[in-house]
């Protein structure tokens, strides 16, 4: 499918899965704004390569919990294509913890994070939606993917028809990339051994290019918004 001259923004696009998804759209036609915390290195790898694609390119830097950056990324994709078209929230924060051992402000940095993070970035990006908006919001677990995935359903029936507007959320589950196999300790090794074994769809890690070969067991509604389970 082209996207030849629409606009995205990948949040949290300088590595993993994030920017695959970045180079993809560029290699599909898009113009790509990627976010990054603190990995700008792989920012700007990832910038080059949507150049070299032949699109343009733009990095903002922020942080996933500063309640800013929707604002910021919103102005800085407006002021440079004047429009919005896609929007892949990916930027995600999480740690694995108890409620015993959660903290306020962990509890906080996750769910800003995760939750108002995109839900802010997609009230600021409305003025400013091309003819036909894309909103991808890329899930995970525990209790701030349930929060995602609701908010995603909720913000379906909301502005589907007013923006002519499709919103979906993908759990991804465990992905071949950097951010995976950066993790050196034993435990990490062990938990991908565990994966692999416990993967119905075949004994391995997904790559990022699997689509089809890895999706086995989900449900994928179809009806347009009108029922959702």
């Amino acid at each position: 499918m082209s996207l030849n001259e629409k606009v995205a923004i990948v949040t949290g696009g300088s590595r993993g899965l994030r920017a695959t998804i970045a180079r993809e759209l560029a290699s599909r036609g898009a113009n790509v704004l990627i976010t990054y915390n603190s990995a700008k290195g792989e920012a700007d790898k990832v910038a080059q390569d949507i150049v070299r694609k032949g699109r343009e390119a733009l990095m903002v830097q922020c942080r996933g919990d500063d309640r800013a950056a929707p604002v910021q990324v919103v102005s800085a994709a407006v002021t440079k294509w004047g429009r919005i078209d896609i929007i892949i929230n990916n930027a995600a924060f999480g740690d694995d913890m108890a409620l015993t051992e959660i903290t306020h402000d962990l509890w906080d940095k996750t769910f800003d994070t995760n939750i108002r993070m995109p839900a802010f970035l997609i009230k600021e990006a409305m003025p400013h939606f091309g003819s036909a908006p894309r909103i991808v919001n890329i899930s995970s677990t525990a209790a701030r993917a349930a929060a995602l995935e609701g908010l995603t359903r909720v913000l379906a029936r909301e502005l589907g028809q007013g923006y002519n507007l499709t919103i979906n959320c993908v759990n991804p589950g465990p992905i071949a990339t950097d951010m995976w196999f950066k993790h050196t300790e034993p435990e990490i090794s062990e938990a991908a051994e565990a994966v692999k074994k416990g993967t119905p769809a075949a004994p391995r890690i997904a790559e990022t290019d699997d689509i089809a070969q890895i999706c086995t067991g989900s449900v994928v509604n179809a009806n347009g918004g009108l029922v959702f389970v």
